[in-house]
């Protein structure tokens, strides 16, 4: 069973008629012409142009324009049964592609740096208003040791200032910190604290028990 671009095609051959004659006569474009002919439909804008073209082509090739359209209605049928959509009715033919003008680039470039703006004030903003980042590795609370001495490892900003007992600790290059401290028999309250430029603070206690 031929398709209606298969009907078309093979009546312009049969009479010898160039697709350039076919859009001379009919103002159809050659490569609306072509896709009609491949029955590809997809390639134009919406069911209504379709019809109008068919319509106007098999009247120029002295079809009978109502057979031609029921074929058209008898195909698509099948495909909508099928769950096929031509994607051309949703998608025209000749999509229209933004032109990058120097107008639109300048506005693109403009918002580009106001949003480089705004998230730079808005770190400087949480760089004011937060604590400083503090983390303790070990000891964990409450823990049980029988050494005199215990070892605490943690990390801050590099940019803090840290102490224990409020003693200062130094920081490596990464914001690693180490600090050893004795312990007295009993309970034991160690007192972890990081201190911004800004005068944030950022406290963890731990309670350390010693059984000599």
């Amino acid at each position: 069973m031929k398709t209606v671009g298969q009907i078309l095609q093979k009546n312009r051959i049969d009479k010898k008629i160039s697709l350039e004659q076919v859009a001379f006569q009919t103002k159809i474009r050659k490569d609306i012409l072509i896709a009609l002919e491949a029955d590809e439909f997809q390639r134009i804008s919406s069911i209504a142009s379709i019809k109008g073209l068919l319509k106007s082509y098999a009247e120029f090739l002295d079809l009978s324009s109502e057979q031609i359209l029921a074929i058209f209605r008898r195909d698509f049928s099948r495909k909508e049964k099928k769950k096929i959509i031509p994607s051309g009715f949703l998608k025209p033919i000749g999509k229209r592609q933004i032109n990058l003008t120097p107008k639109i680039t300048m506005v693109i470039t403009i918002i580009f740096f106001f949003l480089i703006l705004a998230g730079w004030l808005s770190y400087q903003y949480l760089s004011l208003v937060r604590a400083p980042f503090l983390k303790i590795n070990y000891p964990m609370d409450k823990i049980q040791v029988k050494e005199k001495t215990i070892e605490i490892y943690g990390q801050a900003d590099v940019d803090s200032l840290v102490t224990v007992n409020m003693e200062t600790v130094l920081l490596s290059p990464q914001g690693e910190f180490h600090y050893q401290v004795t312990l007295f028999p009993g309970e034991n309250d160690l007192v972890i604290e990081a201190a911004n430029k800004n005068g944030r603070k950022n406290k963890i206690e731990r309670i350390i028990f010693y059984q000599e």
